[in-house]
């Protein structure tokens, strides 16, 4: 494996590197790139990008862990805040790599990544949720809500994400927000009953 670098210019390079990727699949497939249209959009040496990766496939995979980590850590770490703050911590990181979610939510994109993603969102609401109301989410309506308001929400924000963040922030949090409570409240009442 090339050596892992963290000085802040190999992060920032690494982070251009994933991004030219990230541009690039939001237009076609993973096999049809070429480490020099990475570079040329990178603005880099083919040497250079060999220094921190073995070959296209090798920067998608670090790409799709270190996004479902990062996001996974994000809502596990702020699980037990209010909606608006959790939202709030997602859109920022998802703001600060639009490429990156473009490359996601994008037609064109590789699928797995977004059913990895769709997956992750659903285990973690399950087991905040399950947490939160103090009932396992076996029951079928219950596991039908919470894949309702999974993909509901990543709908939601892939829209916005692919309309270059057209909406203002508070207004997608805010929806989502009462999205959420009637989701909770349907909950709430299948747990009841």
């Amino acid at each position: 494996m090339p050596e892992q670098k963290t000085s802040r210019k190999a992060l920032k390079t690494q982070k251009l590197i994933r991004n030219a990727l990230a541009e690039l699949l939001a237009e076609k497939e993973l096999k049809d790139i070429t480490v020099q249209e990475i570079a040329d959009i990178a603005d880099i040496s083919r040497t250079t990008f060999y220094n921190y990766y073995y070959d296209v496939y090798d920067i998608y995979e670090q790409l799709e862990q270190t996004v479902l980590i990062e996001l996974g850590e994000m809502i596990t770490e702020h699980g037990h805040k209010t909606t608006f703050e959790v939202y709030s911590v997602v859109f920022k990181y998802i703001q600060e790599n639009p490429e990156v979610f473009k490359m996601i939510f994008s037609p064109n994109g590789i699928h797995a990544l977004y059913v990895k993603l769709q997956k992750m969102v659903e285990g973690l609401n399950r087991t905040l949720w399950s947490e939160r109301f103090g009932v396992k989410m076996n029951d079928k309506r219950l596991l039908c809500a919470i894949r309702y308001h999974s993909n509901g929400t990543l709908a939601i924000v892939a829209d916005w994400v692919l309309n270059d963040f057209d909406l203002p922030e508070e207004f997608i949090n805010e929806t989502l927000g009462e999205l959420d409570k009637n989701t909770q409240k349907y909950l709430m009442s299948q747990i009841e009953s």
